[in-house]
């Protein structure tokens, strides 16, 4: 699927927000100074339009754009929750079925919201108080969130539950993440109120969040191919760079093939939400499974492909793997998923 020249341009328009604003000493500055937001930088990207969710035209964002700009997110290892926000905020109040949107926007009305993958959520739904209880070991998205939104089976069916994170039966907790560019947080509930989605409304979340984070990776994986073929121009062992060595092409190329492979199934996964949603479940289970195994791939082969360098704390491919092994926690290709997606492509 090929991008429309309007999408090339906000792609590009956003492309060039990031390298601006998210260099590697900003990200630096913040891990080092332990900063889990940056209002000026928010503000900056409320001025540009990115926070609200509607593109320079004033139309909101297609599920295209939004997985485009998840894509940038990945490249510069952005480290402010803007796609997760934009997804709860105006992405899914639009698609959801039109006798539940008043429902759910008056329940996310005055606050972002997290998101809790299914992966990390340990919790039980008592149908007759209409309570939330257990544990959320993390979440996308939760610095600055008043609400959250979190998976759990309900009679057997994958049901997404929203809860404000202001209750006084919710207990919030910083944790420190294995992504350094991002902050996240644990949540304990006991008999916390909640509004509990219809189980379509669910399943778009779910296919929606699997899309936006099989984009981030793709954009993970698509900077970390280039910096990594920029320097292996440079870098000489015996007279020659080492980017003239077969190993090493060989290496390159079957990531780089495998990257724009993913680039293409996130493409379609995102196209088939509004334009074919009887392949919209399919398409974002086999888009996320994908990159779950690919974004740890690319950046061991860079590091391999670096040698030394790679390794060490100064150098910035660390942080992109420990992006893509975060999104691969909350996604991970175990038995359950694997059977989930055959179960998946059965159906259609």
């Amino acid at each position: 699927m090929q991008l429309s020249l309007d999408q090339q341009e906000f792609r590009d328009l956003v492309r060039r927000f990031f390298a601006e604003h998210i260099s590697s000493e900003y990200l630096r500055s913040r891990i080092a100074a332990k900063q889990r937001s940056d209002a000026g930088l928010l503000l900056t990207m409320k001025q540009l339009g990115l926070e609200e969710g509607f593109g320079g035209d004033g139309a909101p964002f297609s599920v295209v754009e939004l997985a485009l700009l998840a894509s940038e997110s990945g490249r510069a290892l952005m480290p402010e929750p803007i796609s997760e926000r934009l997804l709860c905020q105006a992405l899914l109040a639009r698609l959801m079925p039109p006798g539940e949107r008043a429902e759910y926007r008056s329940k996310l009305a005055g606050g972002v919201a997290a998101i809790a993958a299914q992966e990390c959520c340990n919790l039980s739904y008592d149908a007759t108080h209409h309570t939330l209880s257990g544990s959320i070991s993390w979440a996308f998205g939760s610095e600055g969130a008043s609400r959250a939104l979190a998976f759990l089976p309900v009679d057997g069916v994958l049901r997404a539950a929203l809860f404000d994170l202001s209750s006084p039966r919710v207990v919030t907790k910083p944790i420190t993440s294995l992504d350094l560019t991002t902050a996240l947080s644990a949540f304990e509930l006991k008999q916390v109120d909640c509004y509990l989605c219809s189980a379509e409304s669910s399943e778009l979340l779910q296919n929606l969040l699997e899309v936006l984070k099989a984009a981030e990776i793709f954009g993970v994986c698509e900077r970390v191919i280039e910096f990594t073929c920029e320097y292996v121009k440079t870098r000489e062992q015996f007279g020659v760079p080492v980017g003239g060595f077969q190993a090493i092409q060989h290496k390159l190329a079957d990531i780089y093939a495998a990257t724009e492979s993913l680039g293409a199934m996130v493409r379609f996964a995102a196209w088939s939400v509004e334009r074919s949603p009887e392949q919209r479940q399919l398409t974002a289970r086999v888009a996320i499974s994908q990159a779950a195994d690919l974004g740890p791939l690319v950046c061991e082969v860079a590091m391999q492909c670096h040698g030394g360098i790679g390794f060490t704390w100064e150098y910035d491919l660390h942080l992109f793997l420990r992006r893509a092994k975060t999104v691969q926690s909350a996604f991970p290709n175990n038995e359950a998923r694997c059977d989930e997606l055959l179960n998946v492509a059965a159906r259609v």
